[in-house]
């Protein structure tokens, strides 16, 4: 038997304007298998809920079932072999432990031979419905299966077998003249949109709305959706992923006004005023179909997310990597050193004058690529700017008493004759942190022997904007050591 009217009216409640799809599928798929068609066909344009509705009429109707994601398949013998391993899993017989069969091929006759040993076998009767998802997705041509399907029930024993094919577009032209039912899901109307984001409860208030009945949340929710849905449906359409994630994303940014007390829960157009910018921010608009995956944007943030959370020390020593990789040797010294050596204006070769071209010197060093350098000139670096410009080693005292007495300004003079004859790798374990920078992928040195050993050279592998963020979070003026006087 199919559905009954109690069963029918529950499904079309929970899946709106689906009332016509819904009735052709109790009709072309019922209980007794012997009433089914043995292939059901089901498309549609863009994500209109072709698979929900095959998945809750299954689950409503309790036939078994298996779902097999077509997109997933990269050749016709995978295909086959999930089709004839999902079914037996999904059937509910306990199979034997010498029952350990693979479909090794791609041969559709073979398939049906082998699901027709296993019923055999098992005495499996049961009704299943085998379920062909996103089938205009798999990566070889199977659509020739689906003439063979049809046909299943008047060549073969799979008399309880029914497939239903779930295109993401129109039916293949040499399937489409064939006598086998169809269900076209139209795309919803805006309207329907509306209705269906408001029934699903996206989104909740996560704090205490003061002086907020529960109707007036729900009615502030639903102005919410409408306001989604006229900014961004010309351009999503009745895309109901996207929706749902424009709908959740910006809930929270949304409502900050309602949590901090600047508006009521009943100034719903107050609030959109104060959040317009939401729904004309171009990245968002501009992303919206690639919701599911990192922008270069988003890297750059994680990277530098967890450069952040390195060392102070650490910070140092890329930044000591990053200027000795990028800076020419010979500038050296009179950028980290006391001595005051004459400072000369560089000129562009004659040679380069001439034929109008600039030479390598010519060129900001940040556009080049990096170095590998010595260990001991890093070294060099780091204990210079680590003496000059590290917050924890320049920190003082004398500014937050409001006396000066003689102890105080013993421990001042002690910092200073400190910071004078400071070195960084006699205070701090620097070994374990260059393999630590080494591990992470910040740093590569030109043999893969230990990084103590002799002869070896080091690269900095961040870039200048992961440089300039890391030398920010010091108050480090690291642009003022990358240019040449």
């Amino acid at each position: 038997m199919s559905l009954s009217n109690d069963e029918l009216q529950h499904l079309k409640s929970s899946i709106k304007f689906r009332d016509h799809e819904i009735d052709a599928l109790n009709a072309y798929i019922n209980r007794n298998p012997e009433l089914s068609s043995p292939l059901v066909i089901i498309n549609g344009f863009k994500p209109v809920g072709k698979s929900f509705l095959i998945q809750e009429f299954l689950k409503t109707i309790q036939l078994n079932h298996s779902i097999i994601q077509c997109e997933e398949c990269i050749s016709r013998h995978m295909l086959l072999q999930r089709c004839y391993n999902q079914i037996r899993s999904d059937s509910g017989v306990k199979l034997e432990d010498s029952d350990k069969d693979i479909l090794s091929t791609d041969s559709f006759p073979l398939f049906i031979s082998s699901l027709e040993s296993f019923i055999e076998d098992y005495g499996y009767k049961e009704h299943h419905v085998l379920v062909l998802d996103n089938l205009n997705k798999s990566f070889e041509n199977c659509d020739d299966f689906l003439k063979s399907f049809n046909t299943l029930k008047e060549f073969s024993k799979l008399q309880n077998l029914t497939v239903v094919a779930v295109f993401g577009g129109e039916v293949p032209n040499d399937i489409i003249t064939l006598s086998i039912p169809t269900i076209y899901l139209p795309t919803y109307k805006e309207y329907q949109v509306i209705e269906i984001l408001q029934n699903l409860k996206l989104c909740t208030f996560e704090f205490e709305v003061v002086n907020a009945s529960n109707a007036q949340k729900i009615e502030f929710y639903n102005q919410y959706v409408k306001a989604i849905i006229d900014s961004f449906f010309s351009y999503t359409g009745s895309n109901l992923n996207i929706l749902k994630d424009l709908t959740i994303r910006l809930w929270d940014s949304f409502i900050e006004p309602l949590m901090f007390g600047i508006y009521g829960i009943t100034e719903f157009l107050k609030i959109y005023k104060e959040n317009l910018e939401l729904f004309t921010d171009e990245n968002i608009i501009s992303n919206i179909t690639v919701t599911d995956y990192k922008t270069s944007k988003e890297e750059e943030e994680v990277s530098f997310s967890n450069l952040q959370d390195l060392p102070l020390h650490s910070k140092f020593f890329l930044l000591a990597a990053y200027l000795a990789s990028f800076g020419n040797q010979r500038n050296d010294l009179h950028k980290y050193s006391k001595v005051k050596v004459f400072k000369y204006k560089k000129r562009a070769s004659t040679k380069a004058i001439k034929s109008g071209h600039l030479s390598k010197e010519d060129i900001d060093s940040r556009m080049l690529t990096a170095n590998y350098v010595d260990l001991e000139r890093i070294l060099a670096i780091l204990s210079v700017i680590y003496r000059n410009f590290a917050p924890s080693f320049n920190q003082s005292d004398k500014h937050d008493l409001l006396y000066i007495g003689d102890e105080v300004l013993e421990v001042e003079q002690k910092k200073e004759n400190e910071k004078s004859k400071f070195t960084l790798t006699k205070n701090i374990d620097l070994n374990n942190q260059i393999g630590t920078l080494y591990s992470l992928g910040f740093l590569s040195k030109t043999s893969n022997s230990d990084i103590l050993a002799a002869r070896i050279r080091w690269k900095c592998n961040i870039d200048w904007l992961m440089a300039k963020s890391i030398a920010d979070s010091v108050d480090f003026p690291i642009q003022d050591y990358l240019i040449d006087d």
